[in-house]
């Protein structure tokens, strides 16, 4: 390959392609995050319940941002949205009450290397509940999300090229365990014992 490359002329070409301007993730606790018991019928849970808690969705979108300073950051505010359910179960584990369609949202202030025609793109890439507590008629639940955050634009860029791409030849299906005729009938023969 390398003498392929050596025979070819290097030539420096010009292409539309991504740029990341700034990548950076941040670890995000909400704690105390509270669901009345007694919506939407009054409704007192036993001493022995817990509660369990799935995350249905969870997304975030850029609402504002600052003037870039002279270097090109930004303060970038993102609102988040977090989409979930809970169930209290009994001691035996049987649910006894369900809360279906429960969000709550919280804006994020970063700061990022993002001068003026970039985007950005912010997605949770992890979450997690609990745990949750039944305390007094509400439940309280612990939030983690870990965020990853990038600003990006559209650039034309020169770049060496020693030419287009070209496909390899693609690998063969592995093949299966030869068949063999026969097949050893016997327990192999034990060597001849050699006497010094």
């Amino acid at each position: 390959m390398e003498a392929e490359r050596s025979k070819q002329q290097l030539q420096t070409i010009c292409i539309e392609v991504p740029k990341v301007y700034d990548f950076c993730f941040q670890a995000e606790r909400r704690e105390n995050i509270c669901t009345p018991l007694n919506v939407p019928h009054e409704f007192e849970a036993p001493p022995e319940a817990t509660v369990r808690c799935r995350i249905k969705n969870a997304c975030c979108n850029e609402v504002s941002r600052s003037k870039p300073d002279a270097s090109g950051r930004s303060n970038v505010t993102f609102a988040i949205v977090v989409d979930y359910m809970l169930k209290v179960v009994d001691g035996e584990g049987h649910v006894i009450k369900r809360f279906n369609d429960l969000a709550f949202s919280f804006t994020k202030t970063v700061l990022l290397c993002a001068p003026e025609g970039t985007m950005t793109n912010c997605e949770i890439v992890n979450a997690t509940c609990g745990p949750c507590l039944i305390l007094c008629n509400l439940i309280s639940c612990t939030f983690d999300l870990c965020i990853v955050i990038q600003s990006v634009a559209i650039v034309k860029i020169l770049v060496p090229s020693y030419g287009f791409c070209t496909p390899a030849l693609c690998e063969q299906v592995s093949p299966e365990i030869p068949f063999v005729c026969p097949p050893a009938l016997f327990p192999p023969q034990c060597p001849p014992v050699t006497k010094d």
